[in-house]
């Protein structure tokens, strides 16, 4: 028994070893354009035909927007292609669609802009031996995504303290599906799908703050008897990697 415990012992730091010597550290940084999903992407209610959008309708509306990337990973020779597991940081960028954004210029207003920043961690898997200098790949990553709005209308001290409204969104879980491949060592190009998750949104203290007496007794009553609302964030992208 003794025996058989070091041999399983001894060949698990050879292989250890082994993946070790054939690991390849990489980074990464990607650029990309994102096409909204879900919530994100939806049409504001018909019932709503003015600015600010509040916290009703707030989330949505989200025009085609940017992205950078940041990754580190390590590959792995597995015999029939290559593993690589990896960690990234992503900033999607997207405005609200010109329709709505004349809206808030006609009204003098500030539109709100949406930020996210998922957080993955993930594998990928490379197919190194189709062709010399295109290398597909599949990947898919999981992980927590955090969605910034930014303030909408004014502040107090320009609007006479009635049209302004900040936001909490909640973190949500978040996961990463994408396919592309290599074009020699160090540039990429891939489709991808990000399920960014479901936020809730709450106003901020600054809200109730900056608005006058009746308009934040006006929201607090909203949130009390509607509950918080929630968007289903997600974006499709194209990706375009530069690998050192």
């Amino acid at each position: 028994m003794k025996h058989a415990v070091k041999t399983l012992c001894l060949a698990t730091l050879m292989v250890g070893l082994a993946f070790g010597a054939n690991a390849q550290f990489r980074q990464s940084v990607f650029l990309n354009g994102n096409l909204p999903t879900g919530n994100f992407g939806q049409n504001v209610s018909e019932n709503h035909t003015i600015v600010p959008l509040t916290y009703e309708e707030v989330g949505k509306a989200a025009a085609f927007g940017f992205g950078l990337g940041y990754r580190a990973s390590y590959r792995f020779d597995v015999g029939v292609g290559m593993v690589a597991p990896f960690v990234q940081i992503d900033v999607l960028w997207n405005t609200i669609n010109s329709s709505w954004n004349d809206k808030y210029l006609n009204d003098n207003l500030t539109a709100p802009t949406y930020f996210n920043f998922p957080f993955m961690a993930g594998v990928s898997y490379l197919y190194d031996q189709l062709w010399n200098d295109i290398t597909p790949y599949a990947e898919f990553g999981v992980g927590a995504d955090m969605l910034w709005i930014t303030a909408e209308g004014k502040p107090a001290s320009q609007n006479n303290g009635t049209l302004y409204y900040a936001y909490n969104p909640s973190f949500a879980m978040s996961w990463m599906l994408g396919a592309g491949a290599y074009f020699g060592r160090h540039v990429s190009v891939g489709v991808y799908y990000y399920g960014m998750g479901k936020h809730a949104i709450d106003y901020t203290s600054a809200t109730l703050r900056n608005n006058n007496v009746a308009q934040a007794q006006l929201d607090a009553n909203n949130l009390l008897n509607h509950g918080r609302e929630t968007r289903t964030v997600g974006s499709l992208a194209i990706r375009i990697g530069f690998h050192f």
